[in-house]
Parts: C-alpha cells; sequence; structure tokens
C-alpha cells in the first residue's frame, strides 16, 4: 500500500480561491491518489507543537515511512518566512514532519527579492532534492533553482484543464448579467481605479452579483455606495451552479475567481493588481486588465474576444509522470 500525506492548504484557509487549487490538482493527481492511503496535515494551521509532535509516535511514523508528500497549491512560497500572511506554519522545531515534502503547483507571496538565510535553511530541510517540483511562475522556479531544487514551471494547475477544446466553448460575447470581485486586503485596496470599475460593471449589466472570496471582500464591498442589494455568494458550490446558468461574464481582482469561472467555460477579465495575476499572463495568456488602466474596461467588455489559455503541456506531463509509475505498483 502507498501511503501520501497531503498537507492541505484550504483547512483553516480564510481565502476560497485555496480551495479551487486544491480541488484542481487533486483531480489532476486522482491516478495516484485514489490509489493510496492518504492523510491530511493543515500548512495554514499548526498541526501540533512540538512536544505533541514527539509523543505522537504513528503520526511521526507515517510522516517519516510515507511515499509522497504534497503541499498542494496556493502562493506558499516565500523570500522571507517571517514576512508573509503566516500560510504555511512552519518552524525550526517542527519542520521534521515536512521533510522531502514537494511542492505541486505553488507561487510566492512577494515580489522578487533575495531569500532570507532562515528561509534558505528551512527549505533546504523540508523540501525534496530528488523530485522535481511544480511551481506556477518562472518567478517561484527561478526562486526554488537557485537554491538547487529541481522545479519547472507547469502553471497553476487550476488552469491545467483548459485545454484549446475547452476554452474553444467559452463565449466571446458580452453576456446580459456578471458575477464581480473585489480583493478586500489592505493592501491590494485602490476605492478610485475600483469604484471605477464598479461604475462600469453596473452601467454594462442588467444583473449583477458579488463574489466574496474572502470576509474582508465583503466587508470592502460595503464601504461602497448603493451595494447593499448586490446579492452576495459565499459559496463555490453556489457561485458553480450561478457560472453554469449561462449567459454571465466574470471581471474581477480575484485571480483563482476568475480562474474558476473559466473552469465553468465562463468568460473572465481578471483586473491585474500583482505579481501573481501578472505572472499567468505571462506564462498561460489569461486575458487581464491592469487596475491602473480600468477605463479601457468598458471596451473590453463590449468587444469579441477569445480565451485561449496556453498550457505547457510537456512540463505537466513530466511533472505527473514522476508519480504514474508509482500508482501502477
Amino acid at each position: 500500500m502507498k501511503k501520501v500525506i497531503v498537507f492541505d492548504t484550504a483547512i483553516g484557509t480564510s481565502n476560497l480561491g485555496d480551495i479551487v487549487i486544491l480541488e484542481s490538482l487533486e483531480n489532476q493527481l486522482d491516478f495516484l491518489l485514489e490509489n493510496c492511503f492518504v492523510v491530511r496535515y493543515a500548512t495554514h494551521l499548526k498541526n501540533f507543537n512540538f512536544l505533541t509532535y514527539l509523543r505522537l509516535r504513528a503520526k511521526r511514523r507515517y510522516a517519516n515511512e510515507c511515499d509522497y508528500k504534497f503541499i498542494m497549491g496556493t502562493n506558499l512560497l516565500s523570500y522571507d518566512i517571517f514576512n508573509t500572511r503566516r500560510q504555511w506554519q512552519i518552524g525550526a522545531l517542527t519542520w521534521p514532519l515536512y521533510k522531502n515534502v514537494v511542492v505541486a503547483g505553488v507561487g510566492t507571496t512577494q515580489g522578487k527579492r533575495k531569500p532570507t538565510l532562515y528561509t534558505k535553511w528551512i527549505y533546504k530541510k523540508v523540501l525534496s532534492k530528488d523530485i522535481i517540483h511544480s511551481v506556477r511562475d518562472d518567478e517561484s522556479c527561478e526562486m526554488l533553482q537557485s537554491m538547487g531544487f529541481k522545479a519547472i514551471n507547469t502553471g497553476c494547475p487550476t488552469l491545467w484543464k483548459l485545454t484549446p477544446e475547452h476554452c474553444s466553448q467559452i463565449p466571446q460575447n458580452k453576456a446580459s448579467r456578471a458575477v464581480f470581485s473585489l480583493s478586500g486586503f489592505k493592501d491590494q485596496l485602490d476605492r478610485t481605479q475600483d469604484g471605477k470599475m464598479l461604475e462600469i460593471i453596473r452601467k454594462n449589466y442588467d444583473k449583477i452579483y458579488f463574489w466574496c472570496q474572502t470576509t474582508e471582500d465583503e466587508k470592502y464591498i460595503d464601504t461602497f455606495a448603493d451595494t447593499v442589494k448586490i446579492p452576495r455568494i459565499y459559496s463555490l458550490d453556489v457561485l458553480g451552479r450561478l457560472l453554469d446558468e449561462g449567459d454571465i461574464d466574470y471581471i474581477g481582482t480575484r485571480l483563482h475567481g476568475g480562474v474558476f469561472a473559466m473552469q465553468h467555460k465562463v468568460r473572465s477579465v481578471i483586473i491585474s493588481i500583482d505579481h501573481r495575476a501578472r505572472g499567468f499572463k505571462q506564462t498561460n495568456n489569461i486575458v487581464t486588465l491592469e487596475r491602473s488602466e480600468i477605463e479601457k474596461l468598458d471596451e473590453m467588455i463590449n468587444s469579441n474576444f477569445k480565451t485561449e489559455i496556453v498550457l505547457n503541456q510537456k512540463n505537466i506531463d513530466l511533472w505527473k509522470s514522476q508519480f504514474k509509475a508509482a500508482s501502477q505498483k
């Protein structure tokens, strides 16, 4: 029996985009996971302190003996572990739980910089040196390679199903309804440009809905005038059903809200506000518009455009092939 640990990036998360990434990646690895005994630990929460770790021999033994450990997506990597939103609860005493872990479709939390000595020390303790890691952009790939790890840019696993056949079914014309998003994180606010975006969306659609990807997003939308009556969506299941009804566009600053919409064959414009969306644009050709150029959104909404996601299928297949042989034994 093959044993696997999935470090679940959706446990304890306050961002539903992490669930989109996790479920997409697990679907891509179903050939392996369905034939293994899988134990789940968290990344965003501490699994247990060091003393508890020493006492829980069964969990420690499983972590030492399992065949694979995966960290499933999200922007988990960092140039400075102490200067992040604390997505990865890992420390100098509890790192053995993660030893020989493989990152899958992972990105970075910050713009490019030099990794701190402590960050390098942790990564060299826990990341597998034998297996090729999957990252979702060139910046993350360069970061791991600079520290001596094998890594390839596969793009984000949420995009792997967006093949040319899938994208050909995404409408090119404007719909009559739209679901939109705004990021409520303090370092991503821009009331002037976000307000202009909201005005343009209201002008162009008969019915609009707001996607609350985090609790901060709803707090933010509430600060704008006349938004109380806009229907709010809090569940991915509800969002999926709405998108599947058709005649709807997605527009917003939430990257994985837009990718989820494309998975449901919905025309999407992702408003770029940080390096992640720009990395997706560079690597995978997602449709984006810089927030600083939000005045162009009206024309973009009313134009016809194709969704033509570019996948590095060679790298995707290479990364997955490392585990296919094991799944057949």
